[in-house]
């Protein structure tokens, strides 16, 4: 990863972290208002709240930020779904009765814990981590989708796609076998999935060895974050090359594809239920991704993505190949290639 590309994710998780504690601290401080401790001032109560609340929710929000959801994240994802969720509640459950006891003691000087605020602890604990578990088994942003209806009906959404597929999948699968490609693929797309969504990216859907991520439109084009989460993607798999090389005797690569465009999206499935993604800009960016290997590019943009990106991230630049014909598409679009500078001068120099 780039120096500038690594300033703006720390800025965006700071900015982030700011976010959720000062969100916190306003509606704790506002709890506290309305439900003031017995025989203390209503301002008490408010300054209580906001004390738990920056106290909680910093300490909570740094873990999920920066440790589970940050470069070291990878560990998380080789531990049992039931060891995991039992693991953060107990976390949780001691962050929250941690952060009441000791906001008690600043505003009134004693270390006590009450049944309310343990029963509140606890059910804290479980709402959280449930919300957190759900999420991990359907993604980003479907359990809150399907509780609100949202696609119940389908509706067209402006979206930017992003299509990733393994590279040499059938040569390293055929040499590994196939429980050992399991856990090699399992890596690969752990590696990936935390570079994407570090850059606000939503993993749709894994196909096999592909994988297939999607923003709304104003967010993946806002500072290029779609550019940005597809080449940290690369970054963090060049950076973890000895390491599969180590493990699996091979390096893991992909091939992507980036486009945007008006796509229906709507609830799909009787027995088993997912959000799906479908219209002719999904085909379009599944038939770049495949132009890939014919045009022997890396990555590859489409200039109706291109030219709405206001600035490519440092570092990367954009190649013109004109109007690329794609398999089962009518007439061809126009296409771009994108590199990395440091790559590009590498293999200029070679």
């Amino acid at each position: 990863m780039s120096a500038a590309r690594g300033d703006s994710l720390r800025r965006a998780r700071a900015r982030l972290l700011a976010t959720v504690v000062a969100t916190s601290a306003v509606c704790s401080g506002l709890f506290g208002y309305l439900n003031p401790l017995p025989d203390a001032l209503p301002l008490q109560g408010v300054v209580l709240g906001v004390i738990a609340g920056v106290l909680i929710s910093s300490t909570l929000a740094s873990l999920e930020i920066y440790l589970l959801n940050g470069p070291r994240a990878r560990i998380f994802h080789r531990v049992p779904f039931a060891a995991l969720l039992a693991g953060r509640f107990a976390v949780y459950l001691a962050v929250i009765l941690l952060g009441l006891v000791l906001a008690r003691w600043l505003v009134e000087g004693r270390v006590t814990i009450e049944r309310d605020s343990l029963i509140f602890g606890i059910a804290a604990s479980i709402a959280i981590n449930f919300v957190f578990s759900i999420n991990r088994l359907l993604g980003q942003g479907v359990l809150v989708s399907f509780v609100a209806g949202r696609y119940h009906k389908p509706r067209i959404e402006e979206r930017v796609l992003l299509f990733i597929d393994l590279e040499s999948s059938t040569r390293i699968a055929e040499r590994l076998g196939e429980v050992r490609f399991l856990v090699f693929l399992n890596r690969f797309i752990a590696d990936v999935s935390d570079a994407i969504v570090g850059e606000r990216g939503e993993i749709h859907k894994y196909v096999g060895d592909e994988l297939i991520v999607t923003w709304k439109l104003a967010a993946g084009l806002r500072d290029a974050r779609c550019v940005r989460g597809c080449f940290d993607a690369l970054d963090r798999l060049e950076q973890h090359a000895p390491e599969y090389e180590r493990e699996f005797g091979a390096r893991a690569n992909f091939r992507a594809a980036l486009h945007c465009g008006p796509v229906v999206i709507g609830e799909l499935g009787a027995v088993k239920q997912e959000i799906a993604l479908l219209g002719d800009s999904m085909n379009t960016a599944a038939r770049l991704q495949q132009a890939c290997r014919d045009t022997g590019h890396r990555v590859l943009a489409s200039a109706a993505l291109i030219d709405r990106v206001e600035t490519l991230p440092p570092g990367i630049i954009a190649r013109a190949l004109g109007p690329l014909p794609l398999r089962g598409k009518a007439s061809a679009i126009a296409v771009y290639a994108l590199e990395a500078e440091r790559r590009v001068m590498m293999q200029a120099s070679a």
